[in-house]
């Protein structure tokens, strides 16, 4: 589902959506997983769906530029999280 279209009847919040899937991240050199990152340190809340940390097989068959590190360890570094 995506939350920028979802109804949300009960909820009058300001959803700020960032694409961590593969090719965004590889499209953006991964600034879009910073980007998101930054964000929930600066709102304090953040809710991130399922991603794919891609390894040799997806980056040939995603053709990527390169083994992208894991959406998880990058937000959980900048959030000084463990």
């Amino acid at each position: 589902m995506d939350p920028r279209t979802a109804d949300l009847p009960y909820l009058d919040v300001d959803l700020i959506y960032f694409d961590l899937g593969m090719e965004k991240r590889d499209e953006t050199d991964d600034r879009v997983t910073v980007d998101a990152a930054n964000a929930i340190k600066q709102h304090g809340v953040g809710v991130k769906c399922a991603t794919i940390t891609p390894d040799e097989a997806r980056v040939k068959e995603f053709n990527l530029k390169q083994m992208w590190r894991s959406p998880n360890g990058t937000i959980r570094n900048i959030l000084g999280g463990t």
